[in-house]
């Protein structure tokens, strides 16, 4: 479990005449995608990937509704989904409307086996 990393240096805004800074970025080894996780997972239970992949597809489509449906999405151990707004504010709540809303997010929140997953992480420079 060992993350490589590569080093950014960044400028504060508040203070550009201060010289740069380096910070930590975590460089991605590779790419899985949903067969090879729905493989992964055919191996590990009674299911083939083909319905393995299509649950998970099932699965997205379902968080899709109902976040469109104004809910949060709890998924066990994998966290929990739900829609932040940003707007512009009005002098009072009779005065707002929905013109206001500029855009709306996803808010992922990890489950606690993903957040103590971090806790065990090691570092590696890249070469």
């Amino acid at each position: 479990m060992t993350i490589i990393y590569k080093t950014i240096p960044k400028i504060n805004p508040r203070e550009p005449q201060v010289a740069a800074k380096h910070y930590a970025s975590a460089v991605p080894q590779s790419k899985t995608d949903i067969k090879k996780i729905a493989k992964a997972i055919s191996q590990r239970t009674s299911l083939d990937h083909v319905d393995t992949q299509a649950v998970i597809l099932a699965t997205v489509d379902m968080v899709i509704a109902e976040l469109q449906e104004g809910r949060s999405v709890q998924l066990g151990n994998l966290g929990s989904f739900s829609i932040s707004l940003s707007s512009e504010g009005a002098l009072s709540a009779d005065k707002f409307n929905s013109a206001a809303i500029k855009k709306a997010r996803i808010i992922y929140r990890p489950g606690m086996e993903i957040k103590d997953m971090l806790k065990t992480l090691k570092y590696e420079k890249e070469a």
